[in-house]
């Protein structure tokens, strides 16, 4: 979730105790004015949801800022920090299933699929800070608060490991990551993350244990899981001027980082997504995240499928979600979700993207499929005869469509969206002659080997 950008009029990051909550991700006006614009989001009934093809919308609770996935449970998490509480929703139903009350100030939340609980980071009153700092253990099964753990101050980022029963924290005040044991429910280790930028997300590699720590102002931090340390920093400075580094994910499949991040110029914003080089300790590539005309492009959360080879980004002000191919690192497409995307998680199983609206206080859902042609291979055409043919592909987005190769005499190609139509009257030159194209179908989703094309030869006969 979003930190540097002022959302409550604060204008200084971080120059007194708990400054830092003055600026996190809330919408552009200032919460006593969030009565007014947050009566559209209460008339919602929760869990109400439409159905626009390949998207669901679902009302949640007012000013949701984060979102986690259970894999195994197919249940989804965020959020509502106005509400001090936390959203459950079955991918199954669609629908807000519960509600769980957590506390005051809510912001980061991380599910640990092995134990089947949830963690929840809570501020306190965000006109009192420093009255909380604290992290609520929920039980997936009784639906309940079990425990409430102290860490640093200004906990906001928070993931956990699966394999090692632990669940890390970006304290952004205490520069300083708390490691907790779930086992134990307590703080079993504290590191510092340096001077040079405040912690303000986290994301964990079980596969190589290690952790990955975004810092506000670009900088990156490697915790090595075993040795409890800070092993290696990497700078992301897309523009001329510091970045701000809004949130991080992991490619566990290869191994390396994404993060979303922003620069303003004086007149605009420019956001990127960023893939670094776990083992050089370098950026790998940059992607530049395109905004939508006048409006302010502010990449502010960052998720990784490495089953399919994608990274999503959600863009608040230009209130879309960005699908981002690994394999060629370029924007694939630009998907329309609600107003003020802040953050974004996916799961590879039912292969989603749930994307948390702060400003609408829902949560859209798109389900993503790599493209699958539908119709058969081979064509045959009466030479004089006007006739047509439709190529169909299935998978969402809808793809991209091209053809290469010698048409029959008399025969055009049209192509349309995620359709291929070719048509016309087969000269009478062609009988006996058979006719060899290749369709591809791009939708930007693909598979770690880097291949986003999904092709169909087609053989065409004149008889």
């Amino acid at each position: 979730m979003r930190l540097r950008r002022t959302r409550l009029g604060a204008t200084a990051l971080l120059t007194g105790a708990f400054a830092l909550v003055s600026a996190m991700s809330l919408p552009a006006s200032s919460l006593a004015a969030t009565g007014a614009r947050n009566a559209t989001a209460q008339g919602r009934a929760e869990g109400a949801f439409h159905r626009f093809g390949e998207v669901a919308t679902i009302g949640v609770g007012r000013l949701p800022t984060s979102v986690a996935v259970d894999q195994h449970t197919a249940t989804v998490w965020v959020v509502n920090s106005l509400d001090g509480s936390v959203s459950e929703i079955s991918e199954v139903r669609r629908a807000v299933v519960a509600t769980i009350k957590v506390g005051v100030g809510p912001v980061g939340v991380a599910a640990d699929p092995k134990t089947g609980t949830v963690w929840v980071t809570c501020l306190g009153p965000f006109d009192r800070p420093g009255q909380d700092d604290t992290v609520a253990m929920i039980s997936e099964a009784s639906r309940t608060v079990v425990a409430r753990i102290k860490v640093g101050r200004a906990p906001f980022g928070i993931a956990a490991d699966p394999r090692t029963g632990t669940v890390w924290v970006a304290n952004a005040n205490s520069y300083s990551v708390s490691e907790i044991s779930e086992a134990h429910r307590a703080v079993v280790a504290t590191l510092q993350t340096g001077s040079d930028g405040a912690p303000d997300s986290v994301a964990v590699d079980s596969v190589r244990g290690l952790v990955w720590i975004g810092k506000l102002g670009g900088g990156v931090g490697e915790i090595n899981e075993a040795s409890k340390s800070v092993v290696a920093t990497v700078r992301v400075d897309n523009g001329p001027r510091r970045n701000a580094l809004n949130a991080i994910a992991v490619d566990s499949a290869v191994g390396t980082p994404w993060v979303a991040t922003d620069y303003y110029d004086g007149s605009s914003y420019y956001s990127y997504a960023s893939q670094l080089d776990q083992v050089h300790g370098t950026v790998l590539a940059s992607v530049l995240v395109p905004k939508a005309g006048v409006l302010d492009n502010i990449a502010d959360g960052i998720a990784v499928d490495a089953a399919t080879g994608t990274a999503w980004v959600a863009e608040n002000g230009a209130n879309t979600l960005t699908l981002i191919t690994e394999g060629n690192h370029q924007v694939a497409r630009n998907l329309l979700v609600g107003g003020q995307p802040v953050a974004v998680a996916v799961d590879p199983v039912t292969s989603t993207a749930w994307v948390v609206n702060n400003y609408d206080g829902t949560v859209s859902e798109y389900a993503y499929a790599s493209p699958r042609f539908t119709t058969g291979s081979k064509l045959s055409f009466p030479a004089g005869v006007r006739g047509k043919f439709q190529i169909h592909t299935q998978g969402y987005p809808i793809a991209v469509m091209s053809v290469q190769g010698t048409l029959p005499p008399g025969m055009r190609v049209r192509i349309g969206n995620g359709t291929v139509v070719i048509s016309g009257t087969p000269a009478l030159s062609a009988i006996k002659h058979t006719y060899r194209i290749t369709v591809s179908a791009d939708n930007g989703i693909g598979d770690a080997s880097e291949h986003y094309d999904f092709t169909q030869s087609l053989t065409i006969k004149i008889d």
